[in-house]
Formats: C-alpha cells, structure tokens, sequence
C-alpha cells in the first residue's frame, strides 16, 4: 500500500486538495483566459491544473513538457506529441499527417506505455517559423472541445540557441488563438517572471499570473494525518509540524518525507520525532552519495560559506554572525561562493533570501561533518 507518493504528478486519494486555488483556476480556464502558473519546485503546480481540468465536467488537457528542449525541433516534437496524447485511435495520425505534412510526422505506439506518439522525421528540420505551425496544428486539433493547453517547463525554451525569436513567434500565434486557453507553468521562478512580467519580453503580460504556494499547514495536516491513519499510524500535531520545518513546506518534499516514515514505522504506533529522525535517515541512505557527490569539488571555503547556509539560513548572508560561523572575513568572498554554489545548482536566490533547492540536503549538510 502507497499512502504518500512523490516525484511524479499525483491525483486522487494521493493529492492534497487545494479547493480554493482550483475554483479559480477552473474559473480562468472556463472563461477563457491564458494562465501562467508559478511556484517554487515540487509544489504540485502540475498536479494541480491535472486535478483542477479532470474536476471539470467534460473538460480535457493537451499538454507538452519543455524540460530539457535543446532545439526549435525539440520544441515542435513536443507540440507534436501533445496532440497523441489528447487523441488516441489512427484518426489522431491522419490528422497529424494533414495539419503538421510540413514537418512530416512519424505516429507509433510507445512500447513502454501502449499510448501513440507522434514525432518528427528525423530527416526534418524545424526551424523557428516551424512554430506558428505547429501550435496552429495543435490549437485547431482540440478546437470546438471543452479544452486547455498546458505547456510545462516554460521557461527552458530559454536554452535553446532560437529562444527568444521562438518565444516570440509563439506569442504572435497564441495572441490570435483567443478561443483557446494557454496555460504555462514553470519550477524557474525568476525565469518565468522574466518572461512574463519583463517589459522586453513578448509574452509581457500575456497571461495572468497564478501562484502555486504553500498548502496551508491545517489542510497539510489533515491530509498527511488521514493517510497515516490508513495504516492505523498516528500524527501528532506537533510531529507534522517539525516535517514542516525540515522540508520548507515544500508539498513534494513532506511527501517524500511522510513516506519514509510511513517505510521506517509500524501500525499501531503514534509517531514521534525519532521516527521523523528515522524517516530522514532512510531519505540519506537514498540520496546521501548524490549529496556527497555534490560537495566533493567544492572548496573549503565553499563547503564553510555551505554549512553556515544550513545552520542560519540564507536572509542575512553577509551579517557578522554568518561571517564568522563560515569562518570568512569579508562580504566579497562569501558573496563569490553563493554565486558558485548557485552555479553547481545547489542553491538558488529568491527575494534576496537563498535556499537549498534540496532542503534535505540542507539538513545532510548539518549532520555531516
């Protein structure tokens, strides 16, 4: 039995209700209106709009996943691709073969899941005036249906060598297709808002902006606490609460968490702050040689300005107390080590605060010396 799940998009008895947060997504996607959805990593963003759509009666998603697109043809496959998975059946390949025969579409059947799939040929070369294309294809495909357009990971279109031009003829189509509502969603917060709250962007102000923050703590409670109770395991109030803590509220990381105390414990038992203890020394064991990996070609100082991060914090990096816990003498070098541990993706800035994007890694940091 799986009482908590994590690290994938979840729904049903697994999701954590945001009742609030999806009657006025439900709202924007009913009327119409383009949405962009931001919120820090492992937030249950996609989660969300994936519950929010199937609560809707009669309502359907066409979604393509940007993560890691390197190319205006990998932004094209992905479009492509959304339109299998909104259809299924060869009427869906026919279709693809008429409104995409300039990028030549191959349908097959994925061997791992059973589902169609569309792609490029291989011999075919987007280029960025493939795009008003493809979205043109994809737009007409769920047309006249009660309907949405999710792109996820929006901001990676960002590292392709094209980007910008392809954000910017992706805005000149979106604007045109007002019958359609775009929903874009993005883990790269400051990225995001780059792209749509950016004067110089061409998605400036294409969307209206929907925060995906934390759950609040009661309602995390009595999720968390009516799926213990599912394996006769008890949550105490206060139990909950240093999860909290140790996860930054993160909805994915309590999860994550929850599980493994859920591995470590037994029914019948009131859970206690060793068994949170416990449940972290299991995450270790899964993830404590990445972490160790990690940390391996930092400097000492690095390693110092890191260790002083976990213990205080990131708000006031450049206070005396934070200097002298990290064994610095100047601003300047504690400054340059954020900079290069944000570089390594181990920390991000957000607000003038920084974060451990892990904040188990943040507590490995603190026990591991």
């Amino acid at each position: 039995m799986e009482a908590f799940k994590y690290g994938c998009i979840v729904g049903g008895e697994h999701f954590c209700k945001r009742r609030e947060l999806s009657r006025q997504l439900s709202a924007y996607i009913a009327g119409g209106q383009n949405v962009v959805i931001q919120g820090e990593r492992r937030m249950g963003k996609t989660s969300l709009v994936r519950e929010t759509v199937a609560g809707m009666r009669g309502w359907r998603m066409a979604d393509a996943d940007f993560m890691g697109v390197k190319s205006t043809t990998d932004v094209c496959n992905r479009i492509a691709d959304a339109m299998a998975r909104f259809d299924s059946g060869d009427s869906i390949y026919r279709r693809a073969m008429s409104l995409l025969a300039h990028l030549r579409p191959v349908g097959q059947i994925d061997q791992m899941t059973g589902l169609p799939t569309i792609s490029l040929d291989a011999r075919a070369t987007a280029t960025p005036a493939s795009i008003p294309m493809a979205l043109d294809a994809l737009a007409s495909h769920v047309k006249g249906r009660k309907s949405c357009i999710v792109f996820d990971e929006f901001q990676d279109i960002l590292d392709i060598e094209d980007g910008e031009q392809v954000l910017a003829l992706m805005r000149s189509r979106i604007q045109l297709l007002p019958e359609v509502c775009f929903i874009f969603l993005g883990s790269a917060r400051n990225r995001m808002l780059s792209i749509f709250l950016s004067p110089d962007s061409p998605f400036y102000k294409a969307a209206a902006v929907f925060g995906v923050d934390e759950i609040p703590d009661g309602d995390f409670f009595r999720f968390a606490a009516g799926r213990f109770a599912t394996g006769r395991r008890k949550l105490p109030r206060e139990v909950f609460d240093r999860i909290l803590a140790i996860t930054c509220r993160t909805s994915g990381d309590v999860q994550e968490l929850c599980d493994a105390i859920w591995q470590v414990t037994e029914p019948g038992r009131t859970l206690g702050m060793e068994d949170v203890e416990r449940g972290l020394r299991l995450v270790f064991s899964r993830e404590g040689s990445a972490y160790a990996a990690f940390v391996k070609p930092l400097t000492d100082i690095q390693m110092r300005v890191l260790r002083a991060l976990a213990e205080l914090g990131g708000a006031h990096v450049l206070s005396g107390e934070f200097l002298g816990l990290a064994r610095v003498t100047t601003p300047a070098t504690v400054k340059k080590s954020l900079v290069a541990l944000g570089k390594a993706d181990l920390i991000y800035s957000l607000g003038g605060e920084w974060k451990f994007v892990s904040p188990f890694f943040r507590e490995w940091i603190r026990r591991v010396r």
